[in-house]
């Protein structure tokens, strides 16, 4: 029990695939989506794959490091020219533990005498020692400070561009500051690689009480970067891979579709015989068949009209045939009477006997033509009672009783004794049952039996009149309806008729919803009808 437990999802997941692979197989939409998916995917691993073999490393300067290290000393200078018009104590001196000239010169450096028209300035470093020397001296000791420590040139301008202090080594003695603050906005972004630029940095400051401006400027330090590109080779492959896989793939289905053009080509000349191979399922599938349908009812239609033109060559000259045959021997024997070629009274009337007949007998197969095409292509309004059909089917036996024993045969029924009340048209369905009874009669193989039986089902009435018969084909017996047509081929008189009796027949059933059918095997020929079923 277990066990089936286990294998039910798997059973259930086979179903769910095979129900997703029969929608793909019936979906030409969607495995064009699957193809377009697949030939992405592709071509994606195609141009990654592709991608390491061709990368080009780019050599570029990177300036970014030194640049901030201007901004930062450039900055930091600022801020210790701030420090020292505030408040000297915070400045600190950090070179004169390395420099001893520097020592020397300044490190307890005695004060000259208080006359002396200059600023003394006692700055400590960070050891605890103390540095005299004067506010000018203080300041381009500032300015050399950046000089020395990352080689960055620095001045000081009044506010009309005119050098008050400067670094060594810069012989600038005036400046233009609208060109400096344009080149301190500049950005490195898009230089080229090889160039060597120059950073500039202005920034207003206060000396004395007066505007001044800091302006820092150096070639920045720079670092090598390598930049690997991949260029556009690995896309190109890529595109072509996809072009490539979609074009296979597809391939398939434009061949389809060109034999089903090619198809349409061939039935468009009258090949009605030529059929499309049907390779898929899907909606060209659909469409194979479908055009396959059309070529084979388009062939059945064009064989029905040549059958109806073959059927049309036979009316003429078979109704030429029925008529002439009646039409002659009726102006023979009045020619005879005309031209008095008889011997007596009992001869004359003889005659004259012979050409009623014939005259009666062409009567009746023009009644029978103007009948068939009335039910046939205009339809007539049935008049429809509440008739006793067996009752009817036993009335009819009675009339054709002499018929039948002269062409020795009998009838035999097997009628349900209580009534069978239809709703028909009377004169129709009478029409209808002496053509069958009758039909039965004039080709039954003497001696022989006409079996008449009547059945009564839950919704309809089934009347069955069997007989024994001549060797029939099996073309013969689909034709026993079609208009005009005799199992006598030759057309002999000793068996009248045009060949619409059952047409007529099958017509005057057909306007009644009720069907009409033929069986043939061993040389017994059945011809049953079924009528819808009204009872009283």
């Amino acid at each position: 029990m277990s066990n089936k437990k286990q294998f039910l999802p798997l059973l259930s997941n086979d179903n769910y695939l095979n129900k997703l692979v029969n929608l793909v197989r019936t979906s030409i939409r969607i495995q064009v989506i699957l193809a377009f998916v697949f030939c992405i995917l592709v071509s994606t691993l195609v141009g990654l794959a592709a991608s390491p073999f061709f990368v080009n490393q780019d050599r570029r300067l990177d300036f970014t490091e030194g640049v901030v290290t201007i901004d930062e000393s450039a900055r930091d200078l600022v801020k210790e020219f701030n420090q020292m018009n505030q408040d000297l104590n915070g400045l600190v001196i950090q070179l004169g533990d390395e420099d001893p000239a520097f020592k020397r010169k300044f490190l307890n450096r005695p004060l000259p005498s208080l006359n002396e028209n200059q600023e003394w300035l006692s700055v400590p470093n960070g050891s605890g020692m103390v540095y005299n020397l004067t506010r000018n001296e203080l300041i381009q000791y500032l300015i050399n400070e950046p000089k020395q420590q990352n080689n960055i040139n620095a001045l000081i301008t009044d506010p009309e561009g005119k050098v008050q202090y400067k670094t060594k080594g810069v012989t600038n003695s005036q400046i233009n500051l609208e060109d400096e603050m344009a080149n301190a906005q500049k950005s490195l972004v898009g230089k080229d690689h090889n160039e060597q630029p120059t950073v500039t940095r202005v920034y207003p400051i206060t000396l004395n009480g007066e505007k001044h401006y800091l302006i820092a400027y150096s070639v920045p330090k720079s670092t090598t970067v390598y930049m690997k590109e991949t260029g556009v080779t690995p896309y190109i492959l890529g595109v072509l891979t996809f072009i490539l896989c979609f074009y296979l793939i597809t391939k398939r289905k434009m061949k389809e579709i060109e034999e089903i053009a090619l198809g349409l080509m061939e039935i468009a000349k009258g090949n009605l015989n030529y059929r499309i191979r049907e390779k898929s399922k899907d909606e060209l599938g659909s469409l194979a068949t479908n055009i396959n349908y059309m070529a084979s009812e388009l062939n059945e239609m064009i064989e029905r009209q040549r059958q109806a033109e073959k059927l049309k060559d036979e009316l003429i000259t078979n109704v030429s045939h029925d008529l002439r045959t009646p039409l002659t021997s009726i102006m023979g024997y009045l020619r005879l009477v005309k031209d008095h070629q008889y011997k007596n009274q009992n001869q004359l009337d003889e005659y004259v006997d012979i050409a009623y007949g014939k005259s009666e007998q062409l009567k009746e197969l023009i009644e029978d033509l103007f009948d068939f095409t009335r039910l046939a292509y205009e339809g007539v309004q049935l008049k429809k009672e509440k008739v006793s059909l067996n009752q009817m089917i036993r009335q009819l036996m009675d009339e054709l009783d002499p018929i039948a024993n002269d062409n020795q045969v009998k009838f035999s029924n097997d009628l349900p004794k209580e009534q069978m009340m239809m709703l028909v048209d009377p004169n129709q369905m009478v029409r209808a049952l002496e053509n069958v009874l009758t039909n039965a009669i004039k080709y039954s193989t003497p001696p022989g039996n006409i079996d008449v039986k009547m059945i009564k089902n839950k919704q309809s009435v089934q009347i069955s009149v069997s007989n024994p018969c001549e060797t029939l084909s099996k073309e013969e017996v689909t034709r026993l309806f079609d208009r005009f047509y005799r199992v006598d081929t030759s057309r002999s008189s000793n068996k009248s008729g045009a060949g619409l009796g059952l047409a007529i027949t099958k017509s005057i059933i057909e306007l009644h919803h009720g069907s009409i059918h033929v069986d043939y095997k061993n040389q017994m020929i059945e011809l049953t009808i079924v009528l819808p079923f009204h009872e009283e």
